[in-house]
């Protein structure tokens, strides 16, 4: 007896924990199918009651051998007595005294397949990330790796992402008319920097795509690429001085004290400047997933991979300069290139929630590993006063000495977040909105690899000093944005 009561009571609880609920004798059954697929009732791990005291009368037609066959199949459409099967009123006891017709047997009630079991609609039902697993499938064991079903996805983002503001030194002043541009700011001369300072870190558009496939169940492969349109910034002005002075601003260790290349200065100089600096950013990952945990219509997966990003920033400026007296013209082009080559592992985490429709992802991970840095430095100048040729040298205004090509590794991490809400449309078709931040330590950016320190009198010789010099400089940068797309898992 007090076997049969364990059982008894291990069925009851059993039951209770699935939420399936039964009244007194002769009531109605209310409950929603967990899991909606045969794993949930059907599958070979799953613990059933023996011998259990339920209504005597029926007791043979409710048992296969040991195994308590459960309700599942008192809830197929074709059995209901109502317009709605899995309404309480569809399941009014036809035995007076037990749960089940009196006619039933295992082969009346069971479908020819499962796919022909219709689902309720709920926060559960199938589609529309319904379950532990993104492609709406039955609940599935803990770190049950090998358990057959594959399953792919696709998504693809448009991005709307912007960079800070960057530093950089003044690269381009004016001043009021008839003064010279020479730095500090401000002053009775109305010194202002228009170029460098902060480089603005304007809007970018880009994508985001993410392919993927389980291999099994639990663990799933995929590939991720992403790209950041330029972002830039530009500054270009001419004329003869008669509005503006116009100069480039620098150190000049021959006065010693600050100095200014003059581009237009009224009835002295007209000239012409341009400039611009550009910010290149994009990424690549092959990683792989292993769900962790998974309770519900949540989830947590354990993410792990490689990782390339490249980051180049580049800056150009040039400025061309003629003595309205001799017509002498100068031309100085100077170019600095900083490239940041990442390549390393990734360790992350994913955790999805789901309720009906509506899903939210968050995905955190960090990126560590080698940061390959490469510097170019180039300038060029041009002198000439007609009707001599051109003399043609070597070495711009901030590229003079400093100039070549240099290389260095160095450890860095660029940890990762992205926040995510999706709509479910159809059962595998998610639209998405989120937010995202990538943080790059340890890269290096043109504004920290320019020299302003001059040594004016060597300009247009073709022979370099001390300075400017170049020296690495660490850096970081971030970018942030939102992002809005379309998934589609199969």
């Amino acid at each position: 007896m007090k076997t049969r009561l364990k059982r008894l009571a291990l069925t009851a609880f059993l039951l209770s924990s699935t939420g399936v609920t039964f009244a007194a004798d002769g009531a109605n059954a209310v409950s929603d199918l967990p899991g909606f697929g045969e794993e949930a009732y059907f599958h070979e791990d799953a613990t059933y009651a023996t011998n259990a005291e339920i209504a005597p009368a029926t007791t043979a037609e409710r048992f296969v051998g040991d195994s308590f066959v459960g309700d599942a199949a008192l809830r197929l459409p074709s059995q209901s007595t109502g317009s709605n099967p899995y309404t309480a009123a569809s399941y009014t006891s036809q035995s007076g005294s037990g749960y089940y017709p009196e006619t039933y047997t295992p082969e009346a009630y069971a479908p020819e397949s499962y796919s022909d079991i219709h689902y309720p609609s709920s926060d559960m039902a199938a589609g529309c990330d319904g379950g532990c697993d993104s492609a709406c499938r039955p609940k599935r064991k803990l770190f049950s790796l090998f358990d057959g079903d594959c399953d792919c996805w696709a998504s693809n983002e448009g991005l709307v992402w912007f960079a800070p503001d960057r530093d950089m030194p003044a690269l381009i002043t004016t001043s009021n008319v008839n003064t010279l541009p020479v730095l500090p700011e401000g002053g009775t001369n109305n010194v202002q920097t228009v170029f460098g300072d902060d480089i603005d870190g304007e809007v970018s558009g880009g994508f985001r795509l993410d392919y993927g496939k389980f291999v099994t169940k639990n663990v799933g492969i995929g590939g991720r690429f992403w790209w950041m349109a330029d972002n830039n910034d530009s500054y270009a002005a001419a004329g003869n001085g008669s509005d503006v002075s116009i100069g480039r601003p620098f150190y000049n260790i021959d006065v010693p004290g600050n100095d200014a290349l003059l581009v237009a200065l009224n009835g002295t100089f007209t000239g012409s400047i341009a400039a611009q600096s550009e910010l290149k950013l994009w990424g690549a990952e092959a990683y792989s997933r292993i769900k962790l945990a998974c309770h519900n219509a949540n989830r947590i997966d354990l993410i792990g991979g490689y990782t390339h990003f490249e980051l180049e920033d580049t800056l150009g400026i040039s400025s061309v300069t003629i003595t309205n007296a001799t017509a002498r013209t100068r031309r100085y082009a100077d170019v600095f290139a900083a490239d940041n080559r990442f390549d390393g592992g990734q360790v992350g985490f994913e955790m999805i929630m789901n309720r009906g429709r509506w899903t939210a992802r968050s995905l955190t991970k960090v990126h560590m590993g080698n940061m390959n840095q490469r510097v170019r430095i180039a300038g060029r100048s041009s002198d000439q006063t007609p009707p001599a040729g051109v003399n043609v040298t070597s070495g711009g205004l901030l590229a003079m000495g400093n100039q070549g090509d240099f290389e260095r590794d160095t450890f860095a991490f660029a940890p990762e977040a992205n926040f995510k809400l999706g709509f479910c449309l159809r059962r595998n078709v998610t639209l998405t909105a989120g937010y995202s931040l990538i943080y790059f330590d340890n890269v290096t950016l043109v504004g920290d690899i320019i020299d302003t320190s001059v040594d004016g009198s060597l300009l247009n010789t073709g022979q370099f000093g001390n300075r400017p010099a170049f020296e690495f400089d660490d850096s970081s940068l971030w970018v942030q944005g939102v992002d809005f797309g379309v998934t589609i898992e199969l």
